[in-house]
Formats: C-alpha cells, sequence, structure tokens
C-alpha cells in the first residue's frame, strides 16, 4: 500500500524570492494598501512582501484571477503564516474573487504554517525540496488546520513563482548527480555490473517434479522458456520501463464522484434526507462504473484498465491521497522523483472542480473536524512518534476472491436476496447494507457489459486474425464474468481482473490483495489442461497461462500511486503492494505447493516488477526444500522478490489469538508482509506506524521530545537530577511513555474507524468477506468473521541497543554515569569521542549472538504485543504488533537525534527489525537472533533484510543451494520472515551514478520492493551501507 501525503501539500514555497519580495516589502513599509503603515522587523518585512507580492498579482491579473474560480463559484480560502513567537506573523485572504493580506491572523482562518522561529520562516522561502522536507521533518514547520486548502495555497503560489521554484528544484537534481557521479567512481567493473542481471536470467536452472501437488510440469522451472518466448509481455515490460515519465495523473475517477454527489448529495440525498452510507457508496460505484471509458490495451488478454492510460495511471481519489497533491499540479511533470504527465485538461478539471469539493470532506479533515482537532490529529500533523495511515487509506485486506470465481455476482445476488427474505427482524442498518452490496455487485456486472461491448466494437474492426480471435473470445468471457461462474482459466482471470478493478474503483489506492492466487486458479489449469490430448497442445496451454498472468501482472503494475513529493521520503519507491502468496499449505495442513505456485513464479521471474509484491510461504516439514530453492532461484534472478515466510511461526502467532486452526493455515500476506485470513478476515495490517524511539527520547527527556520541542509525554524522571537509580526505573519510564503514545494510537484509530463507517464504508468488499452478508454488517462495521488492526512498529534494534547500552554501561559496569551519557548524547557525542567507541564497541547489540540482547528484544516485543493485545479497535477486534518498517526508518531517522547505542542525529534506524550491520560479520548470528524472537509477539509479521553477494566465482547453482542453505537453516530455528537483496554494492553505486542503466533494477526495502534509481537519495545510501555478507 501505499505513501505519507501528510506534509506534501505545504511544500511548494520555497524559491529564490528574496529580491523580489523585498523590493516589495519596501512599498509595504510606506503603503495601507495590504497593511497598516507600522515599522515592520526584518523577518516581518520578508513575510509581508511575500504574502503582498502574491495578492498583488492576483489582483492585478485577470489569467490568475480566473484560477480563483472553481465550477460552482469563486475558490475560497484563508491562510496564516506565523512564528511561533508571533515575532512575524501574517494571513493572506483569497476571498470571493479578491485577495488582501492582514497583518495579523484571525481565528476562523482555513490552516495556519507555523515556524519554529523567524530565520525558520525565512530559510524555507529559499529552501531546495531536500532542505524542506528537512525542516518539516525536524519540526521546524507545523500546520494548524486544513491541510487541504494549504494545498490551494500553495498551487496559487506556484502559478504565481512556479519558475523560481523550478530553479530550486533544478539545483537539487544537479548536486544530487554530481554526487552520484562521485559515488561511482568507486566502482571496479562497471560492465561485470551492469551485465550481471541479464546473465542471471540467460542461466536458468531446470528442477524437478517432486511436490506432490505438481502434477502437470515436468520441469516446475519452466527453464526452457525466457522473456523473448512472449512477445506481447516482452513489449509490455518494455513500454512500462521505457516512460519518460513515472505515470500519467487521470483525473476520470475523481471528476465522476465529484459529479455523482454534485448531482444526488453528499450529506443528504436528493429528497434532503441524510445519506445511508452504504447506499451512498454502493450508488456513486454505479454511477462511476457506469460511466468510466471501457478501454481494452492494444494487444492485452485481459479487457479493463485503472485509468485512461493503460500502461501507467494514478487514479487520484480525491477523498484521501489524491486531494494532497493539490499544490504539485503544475510541477509533477518536473520533480526529481516519481514525475507525472498530467494534461491541462486534468489539472483544470482537479483544481476547478474536483479538488474544491473535497476540500472539506477529506479523510483528514473529516478527522479533524469531528474530533476538535484532538491531539492524535495534531501528534500526526508533526510526523515525530506516530503516523495514521487511515487518512489515507482504509488499509490491506485481502477478500475472498474465490466467492466470485465459484458462484459469480448471480449467485452472491441470490445470498443476499435470501438473507433478505429470511431475516424479519432485520433493522434498517442491515437492510441497506445488503441492498448496497446487490447495487454494487451489478455495477460490476454493467462494468463488464461495456467492456464487452468495446472488445466486440475492436474485433470488428480488427484486421489482423489472430488478434481478431482473441478479442472475439474477450467478449464472450466478458458477457458471462463476473456474472457467472468461472469455468476455465480464461473466465477465472479475467473474473479476478474486474473485480479487482471495481474494488481499486470503490476506495482507496491502497488495492485489495490477490491473496493465495496458486490455490485458486489450479482447479482451472487441472480442468483445462486435461481436456487437452497431445503434449504440444498442453505446452501451448502452459505457455497461454503464462502469457495470461503476466497480462495480469503488467495491469497491476501499471496502477501508480499519487504521490506528493515528500511521499518520496516516507514510502519512497513503494507501488500499491498488492500481494501474491504462495506455497504454504492447505486449510487440512498437507502440502499446498501445485503447478500454479511454479507457473506464477515462472511469471514472478521473466517480468522482474515490483509489484505484485511476491511472498512465498514456507512449511519445513510439509514443503519441499526443491520448492524453497525454486523461491530462491526466482530471487537471486531478480534481485529482490519474492520474500519468504516461515509457515510455523506466524501460523503459531495467529492461532494465539484463538481463530480456527484450519483459518490461520490459509494465511496470506497483505501490503508489505502482514498476515491475514482471505476471505474471512478485517486485518487493516497496517493502520497505525509507530516511532518507538520517540517514547525511548522522551523517557530520557522527562516527556519532553527534543527535536520536536515539545513538552507533550508524562512525567517521568530526570536524568540530570538522578532519578534513575537503577534499570528498572528506567525502563518503567521508558514504558510510561510507550504506553502514552500507543494509547494515543489507539484512541486516534478508532476515531479514524467511525469517519469510515460514516463516510467510506465498503459495501462491495464486504460481499467477499465471510458473515458480512449474514450479519447485514460491512467490514468498517464489524461485519467480518475475524477483525482486527495491524500496526507497524519502527526501530526495534535501535532501542533494543541503547537500552543493553543503557543498562550494561550505567548500571551493570557502572562505567559512565546516566548524566554523562545523556551529555554526550545530546551532544551527539562531538565532545565524548572515546564514550562513543565505548559503546560502539563493548556493548553487545541484537544480532550479534548475545543471549542477554535477544533477552532485551523479547522484552520489548511482549511489551507492545501485550499492550495491543489488550485493546480493542472500532470494530470490537484486536490490535497486532508487527516489526516493519516502509520507508520509515529513513524518515524517522531524520527526526531522532543521537542515541545511546552510538547512532548520530539524524542517521536512519535499521530497516524493519533487521540488526544493525555493525552486529556482527557473522550472518548466522544474526539468523539465529531474529529466529529466537517469540513469534507470539510478532502476529502482524517482521521485516528481515539480508544483503547476499554472490562471489565472481560462484555458479548459478551455488548460489541458489547457499541461499536456500541460510533460509532453511533460518526456518528451522522458527524465523518467520526473510528478504534478500542480491545485489552487490557496487552495483548500487554504479546505479546511482548512472540510473538510466538500471530502470529495472529491484531492492527490497523493508517489506516492499522498489526499483533503486526512483528511491529518494538517503534511502539509497541507507540500502548502500547495509551489511553486506557474502554468499
Amino acid at each position: 500500500m501505499f505513501i505519507n501525503a501528510l506534509w506534501g501539500v505545504i511544500m511548494q514555497v520555497q524559491s529564490s524570492l528574496h529580491d523580489r519580495v523585498r523590493g516589495y516589502a519596501n512599498l509595504l513599509t510606506s503603503s495601507s494598501r495590504f497593511l497598516t503603515g507600522k515599522l515592520l522587523h526584518k523577518q516581518q518585512m520578508i513575510l509581508s512582501g511575500f504574502l503582498g507580492y502574491i495578492a498583488s498579482m492576483f489582483n492585478t491579473n485577470s489569467a490568475l484571477r480566473c484560477e480563483m474560480m472553481g465550477t460552482r463559484g469563486w475558490i475560497n480560502l484563508s491562510i496564516g503564516m506565523k512564528a511561533d513567537d508571533d515575532s512575524a506573523k501574517g494571513a493572506i485572504i483569497f476571498n470571493d474573487g479578491k485577495v488582501r493580506v492582514l497583518d495579523d491572523i484571525p481565528d476562523n482562518v482555513d490552516c495556519t504554517l507555523i515556524f519554529s522561529t523567524p530565520k525558520d520562516l525565512i530559510e524555507q522561502m529559499d529552501a531546495s525540496p531536500d532542505e524542506a522536507y528537512r525542516m518539516i521533518l525536524t519540526g521546524r514547520v507545523r500546520t494548524e488546520g486544513n491541510l487541504m486548502l494549504v494545498g490551494l495555497f500553495n498551487y496559487y503560489v506556484n502559478l504565481v513563482i512556479g519558475k523560481d521554484q523550478q530553479k530550486s528544484v533544478d539545483r537539487q537534481i544537479n548536486k544530487h548527480r554530481e554526487a552520484n557521479k562521485i559515488a561511482g567512481m568507486d566502482v571496479k567493473d562497471s560492465t561485470l555490473c551492469r551485465n550481471e542481471r541479464s546473465v542471471r536470467r540467460i542461466s536458468r536452472i531446470r528442477g524437478s517434479r517432486v511436490d506432490p501437488g505438481v502434477l502437470h510440469l515436468e520441469d516446475p522451472h519452466l527453464a526452457d522458456y525466457g522473456l523473448e518466448d512472449f512477445p506481447r509481455l516482452e513489449r509490455f515490460r518494455t513500454e512500462y520501463f521505457n516512460r519518460k515519465k513515472e505515470a500519467v495523473v487521470c483525473h476520470e475517477y475523481g471528476k465522476l464522484i465529484t459529479d455523482f454527489h454534485l448531482k444526488h448529495g453528499y450529506e443528504v440525498d436528493n429528497n434532503g434526507k441524510p445519506w445511508d452510507p452504504n447506499l451512498r457508496k454502493a450508488k456513486s460505484l454505479k454511477y462511476i462504473l457506469e460511466r468510466r471509458k471501457p478501454i481494452i490495451r492494444e494487444g492485452d488478454l485481459l479487457a479493463g484498465t485503472f485509468t485512461t492510460d493503460p500502461v501507467s495511471g494514478c487514479i487520484c481519489h480525491p477523498f484521501s491521497v489524491g486531494l494532497y497533491s493539490w499544490g504539485e499540479l503544475r510541477s509533477f511533470a518536473n520533480r526529481e522523483l516519481m514525475p507525472y504527465d498530467i494534461s491541462e485538461e486534468t489539472i483544470r478539471i482537479l483544481h476547478r472542480h474536483v479538488f474544491p469539493f473535497w476540500a472539506r470532506k477529506n479523510i483528514h479533515e473529516l478527522w479533524r473536524k469531528e474530533t476538535g482537532n484532538a491531539l492524535p490529529v495534531r501528534v500526526h500533523d508533526r510526523f515525530f512518534s506516530i503516523y495514521y495511515w487511515k487518512t489515507v487509506s482504509m488499509s490491506e485486506i485481502t477478500p475472498g476472491h474465490d466467492k466470485i470465481l465459484k458462484h459469480g455476482t448471480r449467485g452472491l445476488i441470490k445470498m443476499i436476496k435470501d438473507e433478505l427474505k429470511s431475516d424479519h427482524d432485520a433493522d434498517d442498518e442491515k437492510k441497506n447494507t445488503l441492498n448496497a452490496m446487490i447495487i454494487s455487485l451489478e455495477a460490476a456486472n454493467i462494468y463488464a457489459r461495456n467492456l464487452a461491448g468495446q472488445a466486440a466494437q475492436e474485433a470488428m474492426a480488427e484486421q489482423k486474425p489472430q488478434r481478431k480471435a482473441e478479442l472475439e473470445h474477450m467478449e464472450k468471457i466478458l458477457l458471462k464474468v463476473p456474472e457467472n461462474p468461472a469455468a476455465t482459466m480464461d473466465e477465472a482471470v479475467q473474473s479476478l481482473a474486474i473485480m479487482h478493478l471495481c474494488l481499486d474503483m470503490e476506495n482507496s489506492d491502497d488495492g485489495p490483495m490477490f491473496g493465495r492466487l496458486d490455490q485458486m486458479l489450479q482447479p482451472y489449469f487441472i480442468s483445462d489442461i486435461e481436456k487437452l490430448m497431445t503434449g504440444k497442445e498442453r505446452e501451448e496451454y502452459i505457455k497461454h497461462v503464462i502469457d495470461l498472468l503476466g497480462c495480469l501482472f503488467m495491469k497491476e503494475a501499471s496502477h501508480q500511486l499519487l504521490i506528493p513529493d515528500i511521499g518520496n521520503w516516507q514510502n519512497s519507491g513503494s507501488a500499491p503492494n498488492v500481494t501474491i502468496t504462495l506455497g504454504g499449505v492447505t486449510a487440512e495442513g498437507e502440502d499446498a505447493v501445485n503447478d500454479m505456485t511454479y507457473v506464477i513464479l515462472k511469471v514472478t521471474e521473466l517480468l522482474g516488477l515490483n509489484d505484485p509484491n511476491m511472498h512465498v510461504r514456507y512449511k519445513h516439514d510439509k514443503n519441499s526444500v526443491h520448492f524453497l530453492k525454486r523461491a530462491c532461484d526466482v530471487n537471486y534472478i531478480t534481485g529482490a522478490t519474492p520474500c519468504i515466510h516461515g509457515d510455523d511461526a506466524v501460523i503459531t502467532a495467529l492461532v494465539n489469538h484463538g481463530w480456527r486452526l484450519e483459518d490461520v493455515r490459509d494465511w496470506v500476506a497483505n501490503g508489505c508482509v502482514e498476515p491475514s485470513i482471505p476471505g474471512k478476515h478485517s486485518s487493516a495490517t497496517s493502520s497505525l506506524e509507530i516511532n518507538l524511539v520517540a517514547p525511548l527520547e522522551m523517557a530520557m527527556n522527562n516527556g519532553k521530545h527534543p527535536l520536536m520541542n515539545w513538552d507533550i509525554g508524562p512525567k517521568t524522571g530526570r536524568i540530570e537530577n538522578g532519578d534513575f537509580s537503577t534499570f528498572e526505573q528506567f525502563w518503567d519510564a521508558f514504558a510510561e511513555q510507550c504506553r502514552f503514545l500507543l494509547d494515543l494510537s489507539v484512541i486516534g484509530n478508532n476515531q479514524l474507524g467511525e469517519v469510515y463507517q460514516k463516510h467510506q464504508p465498503a459495501p462491495l468488499l464486504s460481499v467477499l468477506v465471510d458473515n458480512c452478508i449474514q450479519k447485514g454488517r460491512g467490514v468498517t462495521r464489524g461485519g467480518a468473521q475475524y477483525n482486527s488492526t495491524g500496526v507497524s512498529m519502527i526501530g526495534l534494534a535501535d532501542v533494543v541497543d541503547s537500552l543493553m547500552s543503557i543498562k550494561k554501561l550505567v548500571f551493570d559496569e557502572t562505567s559512565v554515569s546516566f548524566k554523562e551519557l545523556k551529555e554526550a548524547i545530546d551532544d551527539n557525542f562531538n565532545s565524548n569521542r572515546k564514550l562513543h567507541a565505548i559503546v560502539k564497541s563493548r556493548v553487545p547489540r541484537f544480532g550479534s549472538g548475545s543471549d542477554e540482547a535477544v533477552e532485551m528484544a523479547n522484552r520489548v516485543t511482549g511489551f507492545v504485543h501485550n499492550y495491543y493485545n489488550s485493546q480493542r479497535n472500532y470494530r470490537g477486534g484486536i490490535y497486532t504488533s508487527g516489526w516493519w518498517s516502509m520507508a520509515n526508518h529513513a524518515v524517522y531517522g531524520r527526526v531522532t537525534g543521537a542515541l545511546p547505542s552510538g547512532r548520530l542525529a539524524g542517521e536512519p534506524f535499521t530497516p524493519g527489525l533487521t540488526p544493525h550491520p555493525s552486529a556482527s560479520v557473522n550472518l548466522l548470528d544474526n539468523l539465529r537472533d531474529v529466529a529466537r524472537l517469540d513469534p507470539r509477539n510478532l502476529d502482524n509479521n517482521i521485516a528481515f533484510n539480508v544483503k547476499l553477494v554472490p562471489g565472481s566465482s560462484d555458479t548459478h547453482e551455488q548460489i541458489v543451494d547457499t541461499m536456500s542453505h541460510y533460509a532453511k537453516a533460518y526456518f528451522d530455528m522458527g524465523g518467520m520472515q526473510t528478504q534478500f537483496n542480491v545485489v552487490t554494492t557496487d552495483t548500487l553505486k554504479d546505479a546511482l551514478a548512472n540510473p538510466e542503466l538500471y530502470q529495472d533494477l529491484m531492492v527490497r526495502i523493508s517489506g516492499y520492493v522498489a526499483y533503486f534509481t526512483k528511491l529518494q537519495r538517503d534511502l539509497q545510501l541507507e540500502v548502500i551501507r547495509r551489511a553486506e555478507y557474502r554468499i
């Protein structure tokens, strides 16, 4: 899933304005046109000059004035800007086509930008994007109010000074290019680096049919096939990687959902009656699916697209993540990372029609208003400890796609109608929910029929016999599914594709997962292939299935997230992360590996995409070593995917909740790595991200967060006063600060859950989750059989290593006082290098093989798990805790000072729960320590990154054997998850210096896969610095 859009809206006010603004400020000192004539000091003059210049331009330029007019009248807003001490402040008011500037900030402004000091206010105007984002992440800039209208202000500012802003961006790009070229000079053999990936793809290993569920693949590795054998897929892949921009921003969805509400109302319907949320959502979905353009990509075997651009497009959900990009509509195309194509028509429609409607109806603003800007909202907006993903996404879930395949929409509608007839005591909510489900399913049928009509038109016009036959076959399928059950592989995959697209139209960009695709499709594979009489027919069929699934993969890859620029910091390079899970065991506990498991692995190998996000389950006493080797083989060829999970550990964690063992055995990975039970579980597995280092810092500063300069937490003792005489006393302080922040995380998530219940339910999704029909309650209302909320904890190794340092040096050895350690930390160890060296060399780290460090890690993870397991979410379910970080280990590192572990201020944390690179030179120490963590405390899974580097003389077979030996040893010891980056540091450095040669170079970040050259530079350097273990 998905991005952090929170602060992206406030980042357009940075450019070389000083000369222009100061000139205008001089005029203001003698003019009362916009301000009173009082004497202004330097910072006030610059701020007033800046606001006055913007106001003057809009008041005197007719083209700019037209930009203030939307399709429903003037687009009004008011923005305040001030230093925290009020030494410089002002406001700008856009009202009914006129703009004025005030020397004070009215109480009712839409939003205020607050700068820590007047100097910060001025510095931000002249900052590069990276510098400006660092100011945000270090608390030097914050907002209070409606963030989306700050985005509108940024859009207006860009209209006036966009060229100056772009110069700042261009300077940053050139600076990074120069630094990257220098880094590339260290590479010993760039030719070897550049050829390595093609060598891996060519040197394929043949397999043997040893898995009992593999019935029709003589060589499960399908080693005879390369991408060149699938020209359709080769062309699609080439088009995907050769595009000049990341994606095309599409206004279709945003316009249609806005048009629906303008026509039919939002809070109330056309009759003035309050909308039932489920019926409103269902009817809006039907409106969208009836009217969206039915598109079939040229040459595709599957109909339908996410956007009007079938190669790569952004949907733009205006009620969630889409609106955060308002301020960047005119700068998307020329930014450094993830540039988008956007047409003038799309800019006009989004700015004048779509975004104004949703500016006060988006999830974040509804949360803020409905809670009175409660403390969780303010903590979220400061971005130092808790990120609430529900501000942009309902969060990950795996629907029961098998229900569509087995019953079709017609069969599901019959089940719903039967429930309505049988429940004579059904309340209004149940009736409305079930009727909304019916409307949503009928909407999917309409979209499929529209696509069938498009296929028929194209078939009539098609001159090439093969393509004509494909289109005629497609039309026939679309007239059958998803309305009816699927009977063939072609029907099943098309039905899945249609429903997946429809589900994405219902809610936000964190798309629903595909789940156990091999288990769903194997029956169709068997049914199809057993009807074929000759070996040649079967061979052609297998190739067709690879082609078909390749089209499904490329369709998913075409769905891009609309990421504001700061999202390239928090979740840099992340795709929607729609997952596919392979292997493991069946509900009965038997080996689940089958023909389709290997076919899907082959598609993964051929295409080398970061989305879908591929996962393999391995149960060491059921699945074959041959299967594990094949997973490692694909990982080696692609460099970063799939990641591998230990079935025993995950199942142990989930059955601990009392969930049925048969259901738990069917688990899938959601999003990054998180476990969920498909079709039965409203899991919301990435609802919260918690910076665990924040409460550690607060415990060391008596409840104050030092970098944010916010005295927010409980008073738990001052180190300077000698308040901690034992380690247990400090542990209690840390635990109390943790509970304070974790309490806020639960409160805020439950508040947001109620917002979704009122505004963004999901009736179509709910049809595909067990018990929702029977209860007449959707997934947001607790209708699912299992309910939970998943949390991602960030910074385990950094916290554990810090606690170990405090315990060993301050309390066990008493070799340094707590006050002396804190003074060194506050000074970033600059004045006490000797102590820094002692911390780095004498304290045992997690991942070093130290029993005590593992005990501390289990204590920390146990504390967090026990807290969350005792809480209940807004649906009545539990909270689960996992240890993966997306890219936030780098971002949160930016807002964190030096730590007792010896980590210096601003350095990234370790990703997921991966040990620090200096923990041990021996990979087995890392593997043993991570495997010794109690899986019951890790019930939202982990991300354990390992960077493996093949030797120059190692053969393909030797490399895969060694990887599989490491993996098997780890899972035999009880390991839960691991992911290998099989890439050399030299290759990464060469890619840094020559990105045009490495567009498809993939790396695992922390749970998700990204293309290395599209990562934010800090994250690129963090990946390069990771511990490197020779194979």
